[in-house]
């Protein structure tokens, strides 16, 4: 299994509206609001590298409402 974050901004006013929609895919274990450079971060754990970058391109870049990601995936 390989586990990430993606940290994700959001367009303005979409916020609840998009952890709501990350929180109904099984991919994402947790999605939260936070300060910071990013409005939302998610973690979620597939398969393997190929089904994230699948992942990523086909569920998380069509949410409406997110504007750019950038994937952490965990090390340890």
């Amino acid at each position: 299994m390989v586990e990430a974050y993606i940290h994700i901004r959001v367009e303005p006013g979409k916020i609840s509206e998009v952890v709501k929609q990350l929180k109904t895919l099984p991919e994402v274990k947790e999605a939260h609001s936070v300060t910071g450079p990013y409005d939302v971060i998610a973690k979620i754990e597939v398969a393997n590298t190929k089904t994230l970058t699948a992942f990523l391109i086909n569920r998380i870049h069509k949410i409406n409402g997110i504007r750019d990601t950038m994937t952490s995936i965990i090390l340890d």
